[in-house]
């Protein structure tokens, strides 16, 4: 489908206008934008300027390839790094090249249970194929990068990522490339032990 630039235009700037004044009309009634809000879509106004009105068509597959790129090697290095938790560990020490070490892990809790319980330590190859899904701990459908943080948070006793940030995208770009070529299955429960 190709885009009128002259419509993209106009697009953009109703949007930009509506954004200005910071009041957008719902049942003829006014509403306030919240700041971050108006920041954010601001943000994405800026972004898809950029990209569709000020880049060359021949030069957008090449840009956002680049841009593709760069986040999964932030993510590698992430994947890499025990400053993402206290334990000493990082997300390659349980899943080397994103495979498994085929061990179980521990996961330190208190109260109900007597032990602390062992989980078996799944390869992440094709697992995010099966994400959004349902986990127990957090009982209810977690997308990828909140399952990222139960990893940083359950084995290496860190804060998790902001959901929102760079890095929690980066990292789930990453875990989501070491699934290329898996068939999409959301919600798929089987314990992948490649």
């Amino acid at each position: 489908m190709r885009i009128n630039k002259t419509v993209l235009l106009v697009c953009i700037g109703v949007m930009a206008l509506a954004m200005s004044a910071g009041v957008f009309a719902q049942d003829d009634k006014k509403m306030e934008m919240p700041e971050k809000l108006m920041k954010e879509m601001n943000m994405a106004m800026e972004n898809m300027a950029k990209v569709m009105l000020d880049m060359k068509m021949e030069d957008r597959p090449k840009y956002m390839m680049k841009e593709q790129k760069e986040a999964i090697e932030r993510g590698q290095n992430l994947f890499k790094d025990a400053k993402l938790g206290r334990a000493g560990r990082d997300c390659s020490s349980c899943h080397p090249g994103g495979g498994t070490t085929g061990g179980e892990a521990e996961v330190p809790m208190k109260g109900r249970f007597p032990m602390n319980p062992k989980l078996p330590i799944p390869t992440l190859v094709g697992a995010a194929s099966s994400f959004p899904k349902y986990k127990v701990p957090n009982d209810g459908v977690i997308t990828l990068e909140q399952m990222n943080n139960n990893c940083i948070k359950m084995f290496m006793m860190g804060d998790g990522l902001d959901l929102m940030s760079e890095d929690a995208r980066s990292l789930a770009a990453y875990v989501s490339s070491l699934s290329e070529g898996e068939t999409y299955e959301a919600g798929k429960m089987q314990m992948m032990m490649k």
